[in-house]
């Protein structure tokens, strides 16, 4: 008899382009032609003059891959364009650096785009898609299928764009957020299987993720803790995303469990799990934006002493979801440096 496991109540969704508001706008030093403006947390650089505050803007965030083909789009065409795996071409926002200030996302006016004014999801209006960087062959594998429709995907939410958090009561703890490759393991109804990002991987004897995954004897360790179980965490090292860390071999660290189709909070995660988990740091949890931002801004790694910190992601010790805007969403968020962005941003 086939089990069937729930989906995690979580209806949250990354939303690249919104139609946001101007919230300030600041001077930046020693430039004319720009101003600095804050939109839903996020710092952005715009055109002196552009932008009044309390006007409506469309907003384009970070890793966002967009399409050059609309003319409205083309002036990004000369700074690069990348094609993702499914053959879409465009531009990709990164974080950038203007006269010593940093900018992350896109403003630009929204009378040039009517088309999303009322509309519900104005990213797929837009044709603008999420950025991943393609996998290397010893990553990517062979494809047996798309992802497990049965177990949540693995991006958290930016603090910019989840500053409820700030106000949330609980026990927080802020875990590294290790630069590498999403990996998820999983067991279901006698079968085990491994999970890229986007897809799920057969096993063969050159994959890097089956690899590892049977030196830490992963696919047991679920099979101690239920029929229905799943652990997702990053995979790092050689070969893997310019390999930051510096590390002499892959290593494997996790940051959700699931158990019958339930995610189990970090608190009660037994220990077998916690032996391979990414560590946490002990520092306060921060009461703005601005100060989540500066706690990690040059963060050295706990899992590589002396390197940078790509950024901390933020986990309630106790609980999985947290209400944010009527919505049932994770109760995490993750916080990203700017500074390591700059550096290594793929």
């Amino acid at each position: 008899m086939t089990i069937t496991t729930p989906l995690p109540e979580v209806t949250e969704s990354r939303k690249l382009a919104t139609i946001e508001t101007i919230e300030s706008i600041r001077e930046i030093e020693g430039a004319d032609a720009i101003v600095c403006a804050r939109i839903r947390g996020w710092d952005v650089v715009v055109k002196r003059d552009e932008f009044q505050v309390g006007d409506s803007c469309l907003y384009i965030e970070v890793d966002a891959l967009v399409p050059t083909s609309d003319p409205r789009f083309a002036f990004l065409a000369p700074r690069g364009l990348r094609t993702d795996p499914d053959g879409r071409t465009g531009h990709v926002l990164k974080t950038a650096r203007l006269r010593g200030q940093y900018s992350q996302g896109l403003a630009l006016p929204l009378t040039d785009f009517p088309e999303v004014i009322g509309a519900e999801d104005v990213t797929a209006v837009l044709g603008i898609v999420k950025w991943d960087p393609p996998l290397p062959t010893q990553l990517a594998g062979h494809v047996r299928g798309t992802f497990p429709s049965w177990i949540r995907k693995t991006d958290e939410e930016r603090i910019q764009n989840k500053a409820e958090f700030l106000d949330r009561p609980g026990r927080w703890v802020a875990t590294e957020k290790v630069d590498g490759s999403s990996m998820t393991v999983w067991i279901r109804d006698g079968e085990e299987g491994i999970a890229s990002r986007n897809y799920d991987l057969e096993r063969t004897a050159e994959s890097t993720m089956w690899i590892t995954a049977d030196a830490l004897n992963l696919h047991e360790l679920l099979r101690e803790l239920g029929e229905n179980a799943t652990v997702q965490g990053e995979l790092f090292g050689p070969g893997i995303q310019g390999n930051p860390l510096n590390q002499k071999e892959v290593r494997f660290l996790a940051f959700t469990l699931f158990v019958d189709g339930q995610e189990v909070p970090r608190g009660e995660w037994p220990q077998s799990v916690i032996d391979i988990a990414v560590p946490v740091y002990d520092f306060p949890k921060p009461a703005t934006i601005d100060e989540a931002v500066a706690q990690v801004e040059t963060l050295k790694s706990l899992v590589a002493p002396g390197r940078a910190a790509e950024g901390v992601v933020w986990r309630n010790l106790d609980a999985t979801t947290m209400d944010v805007r009527g919505q049932k969403a994770r109760a995490s968020t993750k916080v990203i440096s700017r500074r390591y962005l700059m550096k290594n941003d793929r």
